[in-house]
This record gives C-alpha cells, structure tokens and sequence, in this order.
C-alpha cells in the first residue's frame, strides 16, 4: 500500500469497508483497556428508543457541524474524544480505523454499529494539538489537504494544532522567485530536477545565507517552503536566504538518501557549487541549514557530519534514523554520533508521537529512533531542539511545524542583519 493510501483510505471489499488513521500506541492500547463512550453517540443512542427520526436528524446535524465529533474532556483540559462516525448502508458488514498498532491486529480497530441504524463509529482520546490527513474524503469534514492530480484528503485538526500561519501566500508580503532546472551528477552518474529560489528583492552583489532541502519535489509543493520563506522573511523571522531545492533522480532515492557518502559529496562538490557557477547566485557556504522529512531528514544528518565545514545546521522533520546502510545496525547515524567527537553542527528535530509503527522494516519506530538521537545530541554536548506533536508521518504535519524549525535555526542570523 502507498505512502498516500495508508493515511486515510475508505473501500468496500465485499462487505468491509475499511478507514485508515494514524494512531499512536497508547491511545490504542487504552481503547482495549476501556471502553470510551461519545457523549453524542450515547444521546443518540437514548433518542433512538423515543424518536423513530432521531438517526436521520443526526446524520443532517453531520451535516451542520461536521465531522469527526469533537468533546472536550473537563477534567483534561488538553484532550479531547474524538470520534469517527461512518454512515453504512445494507452492504456494510464490518468498518475499521487502522492505527500503525493495528497494521498488525486489525481487531483492535473495529468501529462500532448502533443497532438497527446506519451509524458506525469509534471513539478515541486524543492530545488537543492533534493534526492529521484522512485520505478518504470525509462528506461531513470540510478542512482538506491537496495533494495534486485530483486528490484531496480530509484533515483532523483540533484546538491547539501548531499554528500554519505562514503556509499561506499573502497579497502584502513579496514573493521571492524559483526557478527549475535540470542536474546532472559526475558522481552519482544521474539527473534530476532542482530549484533555485532567491528572495524577494535579491541583490546579486550580496552573499545570502543557503538553506538545501531534500525531496525538493515535495518541498515545493505539498509543504510550501517558498510561500512559508517569504512569509518569515517579510516578517523579520529570519534573514532572506537562498534556498535550493534538491529533486530525486528516478529509483534513486531509497539508496542516495540511505546515510550514502556519496550523497553528501554530490551536495558539496556539485549541487552547492551549481549555484554560483549556473545559477549565478552569491551564497555563504559556511553554516548552510541542510533540511528534510523522513529519509530526506536522515539524509541531512548524515550529510552534515560527514561534511560538518559546510553544514553547520539541521533540520529533520520525522527523520528515518531508524534506518541504515546495508550491513549496518539500525540507528546508524545515532550511533555515529555517539562514537565521535562533537561537531559545530545544530540541530532541530522534530516527529510525531503516532510514529510507532509496529512494522518490521522500522526497528525501533521513528519516534523512538528520533529520541534516540535527541539523547545522543544531548549527552554530546551538540545545541539540540526536539519537538513531538500528536501527528503522523504526513505532509500536513510538516509544512506547519516547518516554520519553527527554520526559525529556531535561522534566528539569529535574522538578529544580526
């Protein structure tokens, strides 16, 4: 199943319709643990046995108020039940939320039916910074995210989600520009698209500081890096900087991005110097912010300790660091780290705390491996800021919480201009 289909997916095979969520560990163990009721969905229950109208005046207040149903919990005031309904017809035997727990025991994520009725549905108790994407377009959920060729998913996203302030192009802000272009590599002995964005009002007299950004396919669409720069930079979050965005070479990905030297050596001996050579575009090519998401931010990392004179900053939004190249342990680049002397290199990581897949191929989860690295950092002595957030391993999660790392990294330089 792809990376877009495991996010929220809603299909009758036969008789089961199934709707795929994120969802982290302990919420689903505690769903086993007890049983929790909606507030709503018990109302509803009680009207049922009075008012032979009671279902379809709940489906049309669905309508009214959207879905999923959100409750606060009084006695929590960071959390909230949230509950999944699905509205069945006579073909519908069995509904299912899929959380990673469940990848592997989908018993666990049955929906309930009310007797009698069409209405499907599943409660969960959920951190109220909760953002996350529902593939399946949800007929009652009106926030969505677009991922292109006629593809949108719903989104939950609660009360204190990270704020996405800066993801959106505002009329009185300057827009920088971004130009594509083909690279070719010597070493890698491949192609691929990259973008070159400057700022707005670029001088081409100046040196500006570099920010390079794997999966630039991605980075420049489903997360808008070149919407949220001219954002922080008009704002005076950050200093103007020029950033380029680096695309994947076809089948090549899974290997360069692997903690791959080569991969490092590409950036510094090619793709850094393109800028200047072809793009024509001054840059400072000391303390460059390398940044990416999953194997992109794993890549990063790795880039940067293997060529820490020209990445003195990291950005790894849901790293895979988990992961290694053939023949190593899992967790290479922690343990890199921790074997080596500490480096002039910052770093900025943040996941999420649904990252627990219990998948073979990611042993441990993202969100452990990721504090792993945290500790590492730490006890290396390395300048550290981690971030969790109740999210997935989603585009919606990172094009929010994007912006905090740029800042964080980035700020004092925008101090010193």
């Amino acid at each position: 199943m792809s990376m877009r289909t495991s996010l929220w997916f809603s299909v009758r095979i036969g008789v089961i319709a199934i709707l795929l969520l994120g969802c982290d560990s302990w919420a689903a163990a505690q769903q086993n643990e007890e049983k929790i009721e909606s507030r709503a969905i018990e109302s509803l229950r009680e009207k049922i046995a009075k008012d032979p109208h009671a279902v379809e005046n709940f489906w049309e207040e669905m309508k009214r108020s959207g879905t999923p149903l959100v409750e606060p919990i009084a006695s929590e005031p960071h959390y909230s039940f949230v509950t999944f309904v699905w509205r069945g017809d006579a073909n519908t035997h069995n509904v299912v939320v899929v959380s990673p727990l469940a990848l592997v025991n989908l018993e666990q994520a049955k929906m309930n039916q009310l007797p009698g009725t069409d209405v499907w549905y599943l409660t969960y108790r959920m951190r109220n910074d909760a953002r996350m994407s529902h593939f399946q377009r949800d007929p009652f959920n009106a926030k969505t995210f677009d991922y292109g060729g006629n593809m949108k998913a719903s989104v939950l996203e609660l009360s204190e989600a990270p704020p996405d302030e800066w993801i959106h192009a505002r009329q009185d802000v300057p827009q920088g520009t971004i130009q594509e272009s083909k690279l070719r590599s010597a070493l890698l002995k491949n192609e691929r698209s990259v973008w070159l964005y400057t700022p707005p009002a670029y001088d081409p007299a100046k040196a500006y500081p570099l920010l390079v950004v794997m999966d630039g396919e991605s980075y420049t669409t489903l997360v808008p890096t070149p919407t949220i720069l001219d954002n922080l930079i008009h704002a005076g979050k950050i200093p103007a900087v020029v950033a380029l965005f680096i695309g994947n070479a076809s089948e090549a990905r899974d290997t360069e991005l692997n903690c791959a030297a080569a991969w490092g050596d590409f950036l510094v001996k090619e793709a850094i110097p393109w800028i200047e050579s072809s793009g024509h575009v001054r840059i400072e090519t000391k303390g460059v912010l390398i940044a990416g998401s999953s194997m992109g931010g794993l890549a990063a990392g790795c880039a940067a300790i293997d060529h820490p004179e020209v990445f003195g900053k990291v950005l790894a939004q849901s790293g895979s660091f988990y992961r290694a190249p053939a023949g190593e342990e899992p967790e290479f680049l922690a343990r890199r780290l921790a074997q080596s002397k500490r480096l002039q290199v910052e770093f900025y990581l943040d996941t999420g705390l649904l990252e627990t897949a219990a998948i073979p191929s990611r042993d441990p989860s993202m969100l452990t491996s990721s504090r792993h690295l945290r500790d590492v950092l730490i006890a290396k002595g390395y300048h550290v800021e981690f971030r969790d957030r109740f999210s997935g391993h989603e585009h919606v999660a990172w094009r929010a919480t994007l912006s905090d790392g740029l800042t964080a990294l980035l700020a004092r330089q925008a101090d010193a201009n």
